[in-house]
């Protein structure tokens, strides 16, 4: 028995089940049971977090649940009835639809279709899934909601938000405090855990196969099944229900990933999982915490007859891979390619989530080229070896130029880096390191990030212990998943990159560890002279298109008020088009004019308005800015 601040917790293993336990269990259970399973997937943040003018450009994710879609599939194996409401599209759709902020109410739209499909659907027990921190307090706002007029309706919560924060005996008290209504905390993947919790709840019987969850006894007991259940071979290889996951409609009020600006505005657009789990033990990284040690791969032929269904049946033209190794196995990545094209699928794909260096060999990226990759992220992270070494990276700066140098053969593929900054005790030198070794991979993109340690992870534990972090001041809700897109905060009014950032590396000591305001200027500085700046030197066609569309994505839906990025976009169509749209430069003017911090940056490297007029462009200032 662990004896928690506030709360009582009783772990076990389901070898030492006594008969109080297996009495408590059965009370717990007692006259009810489960057969109408209604799964539901929060908003990506509550109404304080979300951005209408962002859900309008329909910039914000719109994911298909993917994970719901498994259980669903599992719980109809066992004739229990299911449904799947995605109130993040419910959500996106109503912003898209409506014609003004005024006659658009965030809590209204999820309530509302909460409500509804509750009244038609009649559930015995809700699930709801977490994957980011940003969503907790939609968590609480949902189940409180649920409980104030159906007080009868179990409610289970899974994913991996859940599973850090459960687990993390640090976190554990105020997440499950905060979280008063959730009756079921189910841990790591649920494929089988709640397949044999269905079977148990109904049997009252056979506890011993319970696993990956903590029951919520009373408001302060809980009871954890300590033992994992990974899915099996069959759960694995199966499909989900895709029916459900309103596939094919989702990118018509939001976007998947990260290339879909690659693709034509009306593509059709969603997520495909070939494998759970990755191979590296990265500290900052919940993938292993959650999905346990190793790969495991789904069968080529199982994948290929989603994609088919994808493809013929749902019109879908562009998949992304979920996967956080997809490139685990060389022979089966090979042997997935040929039969994409073997079976003539014709869809374009990518990788958003990011792949290995040392797995990006070229006969494996000459397959996926022919198989439809059009984007790739490669996790890179810092190019400081002791640094890597720290984050236990399966990766070194060797392997790093190495995938740089093979992806600069297809220039098809557009290929884009993740970077990130402000590791503990991480000095100005060694992130000079990083934007180095970036800048002599040559690639397409550089996405930086700045560190945000998550609960369960040793990067978490290893900064509690030292001090650089207070678990009682953890805020679910502040936490950001460096991927993730809400929109920008409506607190974050600036673009970083309109501060006086050409300054950041200005310090006596390169030793020195910057501060976190710091790091703002840091993380503009790299963004500016990792991808605006090097957007000069290209002179290839294909790259040229590439970087156009992306650079009128963060224009035209990601940060419209970025005169930078305006400025740049000018530059690129006359580089490409030979002129320069009057758009563009109307769109300059005005925001220069209403953003004077934009003109600020524009005087320090000369920049105008009147270049793009008259086509005559003066890098001077910007080229001869070195790096320190």
């Amino acid at each position: 028995m662990i004896l928690n601040k506030s709360n009582i917790l009783i772990e076990t293993d389901n070898k030492d089940l006594d008969n109080n336990l297996v009495k408590v269990l059965i009370e717990k259970f007692a006259s009810k049971s489960i057969n109408r399973v209604l799964l539901i997937h929060p908003p990506d943040g509550d109404e304080s977090l979300f951005n209408y003018d962002a859900g309008k450009r329909g910039i914000l994710w719109s994911y298909p649940p993917y994970g719901l879609g498994l259980l669903a599939a599992q719980l109809k194996k066992i004739e229990k009835k299911v449904d799947i409401l995605n109130l993040q599209h419910e959500i996106l759709k109503n912003c898209r639809l409506s014609e003004k902020l005024e006659e658009f109410d965030f809590d209204k739209v999820w309530k509302n279709a909460v409500q509804k499909r509750i009244n038609e659907f009649k559930p015995d027990f809700i699930g709801l899934t977490s994957m980011f921190s940003q969503s907790h307090r939609a968590l609480i706002q949902i189940s409180n909601f649920i409980k104030s007029f159906r007080e009868d309706i179990i409610i289970g919560a899974g994913g991996v938000h859940i599973t850090n924060s459960v687990n993390d005996k640090k976190t554990f008290d105020k997440f499950v405090n905060e979280l008063s209504d959730i009756d079921y905390f189910f841990l790591n993947e649920a494929d089988l855990s709640f397949f044999n919790f269905v079977k148990v709840f109904n049997d009252k019987k056979s506890f011993n196969l319970l696993g990956n969850i903590v029951i919520r006894i009373d408001k302060s007991k809980f009871i954890k099944f300590t033992n994992r259940l990974d899915p099996t071979e069959e759960q694995l290889n199966a499909i989900p229900s895709l029916e459900l996951l309103e596939t094919g409609s989702l990118t018509k009020y939001g976007k998947i990933g990260s290339f879909f600006c690659l693709k034509p505005k009306d593509s059709k657009i969603t997520t495909v999982l070939s494998n759970r789990g990755c191979r590296a033990q990265c500290t900052f990284c919940s993938v292993r915490t959650f999905n346990g040690v190793g790969v495991r791969r789904r069968k080529v032929s199982s994948v290929i007859e989603e994609l088919k269904i994808l493809k013929f049946d749902y019109n879908i033209d562009h998949v992304l891979w979920l996967d956080d190794d997809f490139l685990y196995n060389p022979k089966e990545s090979i042997h997935l390619f040929n039969e994409i094209v073997r079976n003539k699928l014709d869809i374009t794909w990518d990788c958003t989530n990011g792949l290995i260096a040392a797995a990006c060999k070229d006969e494996v990226i000459h397959a996926a080229r022919d198989s439809g990759c059009i984007g790739v992220n490669i996790g890179m992270e810092s190019g400081n070896r002791e640094i890597l070494k720290k984050i236990k990276k399966p990766g070194t700066v060797e392997n790093f130029l190495k995938a740089a140098e093979v992806f600069r053969r297809y220039e098809e593929i557009n290929a884009r880096v993740f970077l990130l900054i402000g590791f503990p005790n991480e000095s100005y030198r060694q992130i000079l390191d990083t934007i180095n070794v970036a800048n002599e991979m040559d690639l397409d993109w550089y996405n930086v990030s700045l560190l945000q340690p998550l609960p369960n992870t040793p990067i978490f534990d290893s900064m509690v212990k030292e001090g650089l972090l207070d678990p009682k001041q953890v805020e679910f809700t502040d936490m950001r998943y460096n991927t993730g897109r809400l929109g920008k905060n409506k607190k974050q009014v600036r673009d970083r990159l309109s501060g006086n950032f050409s300054e950041a590396f200005n310090v006596l000591d390169l030793n020195e560890v910057p501060n976190k305001a710091k790091l703002d200027d840091l993380w503009a500085y790299m963004n500016f002279h990792l991808n605006f700046k090097r957007l000069l030197e290209e002179k290839r066609k294909n790259k040229l298109i590439q970087k156009f569309k992306y650079v009128e994505n963060i224009t035209d839906l990601i940060s419209p008020e970025n005169c930078l990025a305006l400025y740049f976009l000018g530059y690129l169509e006359n580089r490409i088009f030979g002129k320069i749209r009057e758009s563009t430069i109307k769109k300059l003017e005005t925001r220069l004019k209403k953003f004077s911090y934009w003109q600020e940056r524009f005087d320090q490297y000369n920049l105008s308005p009147k270049h793009l007029k008259t086509k005559n462009f003066n890098f001077n200032l910007i080229k001869n800015e070195k790096f320190r």
